[in-house]
């Protein structure tokens, strides 16, 4: 099933400015796993050196934030997904 994922700001820079982006999916990680493949430079942002999803990952499904355990649950049709980053500084 074909899904868009709103990108933050900084994911932009990997995606060629895209906001939005079309994947063909049916759960969170499978939308993380269709992003990588469509634009490899956002796999840095999203994976550590081991492959395993960085923890300054967020996800939220319909305003909702999805938590690792749950990133296997089936999308529904009409889910708005939206994917950024914690990062912080000083």
């Amino acid at each position: 099933m074909s899904r868009t994922i709103k990108l933050a700001p900084l994911l932009r820079k990997s995606t060629d400015g895209q906001e939005f982006v079309q994947v063909d999916a049916s759960t969170t990680l499978e939308c993380l796993g269709e992003l990588g493949s469509q634009f490899p430079d956002v796999r840095r942002w999203l994976y550590d050196k081991q492959g395993g999803l960085r923890p300054e990952v967020i996800f939220f499904v319909n305003g909702e934030r999805v938590f690792s355990e749950s990133l296997s649950k089936p999308l529904q049709d009409s889910d708005e997904i939206y994917l950024m980053l914690a990062i912080a500084g000083g």
